[in-house]
């Protein structure tokens, strides 16, 4: 399955909503790492040359653009050392990649503490040479971010996140070549049929094939994918986000592996900001960011308000982290965004209430506030 796209190609709309998630996160996630950790790692595994065909950057230079511009790296730089890996497996997309990032330096210096390197190389090799080498060393990977954005199933294969997610603090945001692995469902080239073997991990995903119906096909692959991600390669949480094309079909999925529940918190704001609606897909019949609406959309509250009221309603009371916790892994809700404010106040504020809330910190509570300690009955 060669990619015939040339060293550039024209950017799509889906790609900048994937752009916009990965630079939302790099904004929450490289300031707390760097806060508790001396060394971390960016990876992006599929690199590309740096830019598309109309000059808009590519995933390599936003990453490293989001990371100087963040105010939290504008002061002391003391102890602080962040490592940019940029694996491009074509050698004119890494050369072009490379001529980009010296470009970049020329406009702004890329300080001593930011180290770069593009290696022409495929993801996979690269990175088990980078883990075999820590491991033969006694040492545990840094934390680390990996980017892995493939034109298709081939080159991702489970046992090697798997073998990234054995480290705490290391979270991949994965491209799941959904429409690629389906179109190649039924090829008669085992090599071919080997590339989705190797990327769940299993045969199992073949199972589809007995299926009948293609949405139970569709559900059937995409949560397989989630369950190998956790119960295999041993993520705490996943979240997917989908991408649909100008044909009204799936493109891929994101899925976000992390152990940690902050990761999985940003990570959902992230998303929100590509689908202000739900939260959870993006398709490029939506208007573009080129283009100007009357209106922002926003998300139907009243579904996370119901949702809310089936888990919680009845003579009892709940804390508000137990409500946060709820919004967070039950939901496609952010309990940042959607919960206090924008539900929670309301429902308090309704006539008759529909919840009562009472303080349970050391200080009063303020009305229509819901601090840590606070109780809920949903009435």
């Amino acid at each position: 399955m060669a990619d015939r796209r040339g060293t550039r190609w024209e950017i799509t709309p889906h790609t900048r909503a994937k752009h916009l998630i990965l630079q939302r996160y790099l904004e929450a996630w490289l300031p707390i790492l760097a806060s508790q950790h001396g060394r971390i790692i960016y990876v992006d595994g599929f690199a590309g040359p740096g830019r598309y065909t109309g000059g808009e950057p590519g995933s390599p230079l936003i990453a490293l653009a989001t990371l100087l511009d963040h105010p939290r790296f504008q002061g002391t730089t003391h102890g602080r050392h962040v490592t940019c890996l940029f694996i491009e497996r074509e050698a004119d997309r890494a050369e072009a990649l490379r001529e980009e990032l010296a470009r970049f330096r020329e406009l702004r210096p890329i300080p001593g503490w930011v180290a770069v390197n593009v290696v022409h190389g495929e993801f996979a090799p690269t990175m088990t040479a980078v883990l075999d080498d820590l491991e033969q060393a006694g040492r545990r990977l840094a934390p680390t971010f990996c980017f892995i954005d493939p034109f298709g199933p081939a080159g991702v294969p489970l046992a090697l996140i798997q073998r990234i997610a054995k480290n705490p603090r290391c979270e991949c945001l994965i491209n799941f070549a959904y429409d690629a692995v389906w179109r190649f469902k039924e090829h008669p080239n085992p090599e071919i049929l080997a590339h989705p073997d190797a990327l769940f991990g299993t045969e199992e995903w073949q199972r589809a094939l007995t299926l009948p119906d293609p949405e139970q096909q569709r559900e059937f692959i995409i949560n397989l994918y989630r369950q190998q991600l956790q119960h295999v390669a041993g993520f705490d949480h996943v979240r997917t986000f989908e991408m649909i094309n100008e044909g009204n079909r799936t493109a891929y999925f994101l899925y976000f592996g992390t152990h940690d529940r902050k990761g999985l918190s940003a990570m959902k704001i992230a998303m929100w900001s590509a689908d202000l609606v739900g939260g959870q897909a993006f398709s490029d019949r939506t208007l573009g960011g080129d283009q100007t609406v009357l209106f922002e959309p926003s998300p139907d509250l009243a579904a996370l308000k119901a949702a809310l009221q089936r888990q919680f309603r009845g003579d009892h009371l709940v804390s508000i982290e137990d409500v946060e916790d709820f919004v967070l892994f039950e939901t496609p809700y952010s309990e940042v965004k959607h919960l206090k404010e924008r539900t929670l106040a309301p429902m308090e504020r309704a006539k008759p209430p529909e919840i009562r809330a009472y303080g349970g910190g050391t200080k009063p509570r303020r009305t229509y506030t819901y601090p840590a300690g606070t109780k809920i009955r949903f009435l």
